[in-house]
């Protein structure tokens, strides 16, 4: 098995994503895997789908550069990761669990019932819904809803692709412009035109498969609150991989890093 655990970052990388990379490349060596980041990574130019004129959004597409660049053909599988999702101190295997699906992401299980209570930026259940119809309209695709009728989410910050779904995705995946110009013209928020919703809604042309949470866990604060002590919502019990959302993680240090994670009990 063939298999590679990619980042980038656009810009200057500051110190708390810079040593959330350090650690996925220690993790990658303990698997026994290839670890790739990139500052600034080009575009494939041979590419039929471009990266460009995508507004706000635009650099995280990048992260679907390792489909359409001819370099990463010869992989068995590729996991893309962002800076920000970190491993604990741990040997399991992200790849020995994937099976034969083509994408696999995990799911933010208490979104529906946040983006009910809450509107932050627009990020509610009505929106989630209205982006329902769009997308059906468009892509004929129905999104997935919980037994309750809410939008379910699956977090773009960590997907596992296998050459089969890489291969398809090539042909599946449809123009990024077209799609941020549909959000835009839809009168959609701006979060919805970015790289997880554009993921979501290709998800149903896939053999496709919802990982294990412990790779994607989450910690942030609680929606709704504000101030110097607000309450943090800590998702990562059982977390192999945590996906720190804190305001201010981007410039902790590895120490701090460390802690927030609790990666000495992973």
């Amino acid at each position: 098995m063939k298999a590679l655990i990619y980042q980038f970052w656009e810009g200057k990388i500051s110190s708390g994503n810079r040593a959330g990379v350090d650690l996925m490349e220690q993790y990658a060596k303990r698997i026994g895997v290839e670890h790739q980041f990139e500052t600034n990574p080009s575009w494939p130019s041979d590419c039929h789908i471009q990266r460009k004129g995508l507004g706000r959004y635009n650099p995280h597409y990048g992260a679907f550069k390792p489909i359409f660049d001819s370099y990463y053909d010869d992989y068995d599988y590729i996991l893309f990761c962002d800076t920000d999702v970190v491993p604990r101190n741990t040997s399991e295997n992200i790849f020995n669990e994937f099976g034969s699906f083509d994408i696999g992401v995990c799911e933010e299980h208490m979104q529906p019932e946040n983006r009910q209570k809450y509107n932050i930026g627009g990020i509610n259940s009505q929106n989630d819904l209205r982006w329902h119809d769009i997308i059906k309209e468009k892509y004929g695709h129905n999104m997935p809803k919980d037994d309750q009728g809410r939008h379910r989410v699956f977090n773009s910050g960590c997907v596992l692709y296998s050459k089969e779904g890489r291969n398809k995705a090539q042909s599946v995946f449809k123009d990024f412009k077209e799609y941020t110009d549909l959000m835009a013209r839809s009168g959609m928020p701006p979060f919805y035109q970015g790289d997880q919703n554009y993921l979501n809604a290709m998800l149903p042309a896939f053999n496709w498969t919802i990982m294990d949470y412990k790779w994607n866990s989450q910690i942030f604060f609680q929606p709704g609150t504000s101030g110097d002590n607000r309450p943090i919502a800590d998702y990562t019990e059982n977390a192999n991989f945590v996906h720190v959302q804190l305001r201010g993680a981007d410039h902790y240090d590895m120490d701090r890093l460390k802690g927030v994670i609790n990666y000495a009990n992973g």
